[in-house]
């Protein structure tokens, strides 16, 4: 009869457990309301888009005694020739730049026709540049940096 009694006292008693199930309530509450209010404040919205860099495998070749520089697609996107820079650092210091205007660059095809500034650059084209006009000596551990000018992103940086 005891076991009973306290049994009913148990059952009976319900505050305590009505009051912790409104205070998780309460906490769950706030927690999807922070979450919401933080997701709306820490995203963009869409509202900025970068613009897209082409994702493109290359393959640089050197030739020191004549100092040429060979730059083949091997594989990737496709990337409009007049959005190309090309940057050359050499360890002393020296900088220089080449866009595919210039008089020291060539782009051919994969037959060995040159191309255009209003073309692409696709798979099995190659660039070459030639530095011996420019101030940086490429056998000094040069870098060399292969830039997109759209999104003005690195494409491929390279010790050559």
């Amino acid at each position: 009869m005891e076991g009973n009694k306290n049994r009913r006292k148990l059952t009976e008693d319900c505050r305590a457990v009505s009051e912790l199930i409104g205070q998780v309530l309460m906490v769950a509450i706030v927690v999807l309301a922070f979450s919401s209010i933080s997701l709306a404040v820490f995203s963009d919205g869409g509202a900025m888009n970068p613009p897209h860099t082409p994702r493109t495998d290359l393959q640089e070749n050197v030739d020191y005694g004549s100092d040429i520089i060979e730059i083949f697609h091997s594989g990737g996107e496709a990337i409009d020739i007049k959005y190309i820079k090309i940057t050359i650092n050499d360890a002393d210091g020296r900088q220089a730049e080449f866009n595919m205007s210039d008089p020291n660059v060539k782009v051919f095809d994969p037959q060995g026709n040159e191309l255009s500034s209003d073309d692409v650059f696709t798979l099995g084209d190659y660039i070459i540049i030639n530095t011996s006009s420019s101030n940086v000596n490429i056998s000094n551990n040069a870098s060399l940096y292969f830039v997109y000018t759209a999104s003005s992103q690195l494409i491929q940086k390279a010790i050559l």
